[in-house]
């Protein structure tokens, strides 16, 4: 589903880039803006990551946009949207079929994303949603299974635990509605963890 999901969102860009809709929001420019003066500014730094958004976007694009091309049309930024958009679409199918055991209900939960205009055209620009929606199910889904499968080795688990809070972590550095996200998620699963233990 996750190719799937990826050769709809290369189409939906290059169809968005081919009207001339991939930078017209105002925040999609302001995102490369960002981006491209932590390296080329009148006082390049780090600190020009600074701005109301968090910096993981910022970061990720900080190389790439250097390059005019990228910087021009938001290639780089928006190839991240799109593996993000996969990235959701493969993760919600997973999670899905985890919990309900129904493939035809995966699959329909991963269409009723991919086939949303309003998330097509999202992911076709360099806007910061779909980052944060790719990192935070891909951290729900992988939480969801450490809750649902017990690992019997304790260095396992630990490396598994591990990745689950880097991966909410890069979340969190992407987007402010992935907090409350998180500490739901989180709570959720140490609670769920005591409860399986207590039986």
């Amino acid at each position: 589903l996750g190719a799937l999901a990826a050769l709809l969102g290369v189409a939906a860009a290059g169809l968005y880039a081919s009207w001339g809709l991939s930078l017209s929001h105002y925040d999609a420019k302001a995102h490369l803006v960002v981006a491209r003066r932590i390296l080329d500014s009148l006082t390049p730094s780090w600190e020009q990551i600074g701005a109301v958004w968090l910096p993981l976007p910022h970061v990720l694009n900080a190389l790439p946009v250097q390059v005019d091309a990228l910087y021009r049309t938001g290639g780089s930024a928006i190839a991240i949207s799109v593996a993000a958009f996969a990235l959701t679409a493969a993760c919600l199918a997973a999670l899905v079929m985890r919990l309900t055991g129904s493939r035809a209900g995966a699959g329909l939960a991963a269409a009723l994303v991919a086939l949303n205009p309003s998330t097509l055209y999202l992911q076709s620009t360099p806007m910061t949603e779909p980052l944060m929606l790719g990192l935070t199910l891909a951290a729900v889904a992988m939480l969801v299974e450490w809750c649902v499968v017990a690992d019997s080795d304790n260095e396992r688990a630990n490396l598994q635990v591990r990745r689950i809070g880097i991966v909410f972590a890069l979340a969190c550095l992407t987007r402010y509605e992935a907090w409350p996200v998180t500490v739901v998620a989180l709570a959720g699963a140490v609670l769920t963890r005591r409860a399986s233990q207590s039986f």
